[in-house]
């Protein structure tokens, strides 16, 4: 999770008995058997060795052979075979999740611009028929824009 502040944590949370009717103590195992762990992966060095795992693995953009080379210098992990693909297959499974969030941002911001600069359009084409002396209802007919909107930018522009 993002971290606040900018600052690592680690916070747990557990289920704890309450008596709310009458007084029945059920022995802990038999409901303590979910904890949530929720870690804030900062953006500074911390001298925590799990969070700086957590960040090599999670938040780094090394690429899958620099991680593998950090994990057996700096944690003295080395990784199988298969462990090596698992981890390339993970950094390009976010770098695709990086890519496709990028994507969809770009092309959110896209679609909001042409429709701005198509209001703009009509509205620059309404302003050039008012100031012709065309009537607001026709205005309105042929910029494709509501007559209350047409009043507005015939009031704006001091032609009405």
């Amino acid at each position: 999770m993002e971290a606040p502040q900018g600052k690592s944590a680690i916070n747990r949370y557990q289920l704890k008995e309450q008596h709310l009717l009458h007084r029945y103590k059920e022995p802990c195992q038999n409901y303590d058997l979910m904890g949530i762990v929720f870690v804030y992966l900062g953006n500074s060095k911390v001298k925590d060795q799990l969070i700086n795992l957590l960040d090599l693995m999670f938040k780094s953009s090394k690429t899958a052979s620099e991680k593998i080379t950090t994990l057996h210098n700096d944690f003295g992990i080395d990784l199988t075979q298969e462990g090596e693909g698992d981890l390339a297959v993970m950094c390009n499974l976010g770098e695709g999740i990086y890519e496709d969030g990028l994507m969809k941002g770009k092309q959110e911001g896209w679609e909001k611009g042409r429709g701005e600069g198509r209001r703009e359009g009509k509205l620059e084409f309404a302003l050039e028929l008012l100031k012709d002396g065309m009537a607001l209802d026709k205005v309105a007919k042929y910029s494709k824009l509501s007559l209350s909107i047409i009043k507005e930018l015939a009031k704006q522009n001091k032609l009405i």
